[in-house]
């Protein structure tokens, strides 16, 4: 079965370039507007990845985060945080409520999709 990826991010586009890019690599790919819109997807879609964009409405990413580390079903799940935020006060709320890692925008595909592949290696190494 091939992994899931699971992109939470309110900007279209930078949704769709990902999704675009994350299924040309063979990943099942599903996207959330937002926090709120994400929780709803778990019910049908349990992502091995989460990319997870800060700033959104309803239900930001440093709360969505904490909401999927407090749920035995997704404490083991990779989350990538993705911000423009340049500020160390993102990184470090991302990295305390459960990120794996943090990335700022602007990025480059390849370097996430990098990313994504050592992060699900290491999990596999080391067990969900």
């Amino acid at each position: 079965m091939r992994e899931r990826i699971l992109i939470v991010d309110d900007e279209a586009p930078v949704a769709g370039l990902l999704e675009h890019a994350l299924r040309h690599e063979g990943y099942d790919v599903a996207k959330a507007a937002d926090g709120m819109d994400a929780m709803n997807r778990l019910q049908s879609f349990k992502p091995d990845v989460v990319i997870m964009d800060i700033m959104m409405p309803r239900l930001d990413g440093v709360q969505t985060t904490r909401l999927l580390r407090r749920n035995r079903n997704y404490a083991e799940t990779v989350i990538i945080a993705l911000s423009a935020r340049t500020d160390d006060a993102a990184r470090d709320a991302m990295r305390d409520a459960g990120a794996n890692l943090y990335m700022r925008k602007p990025f480059t595909i390849a370097r996430l999709v990098e990313r994504v592949r050592e992060l699900l290696d290491a999990r596999a190494k080391t067990g969900p």
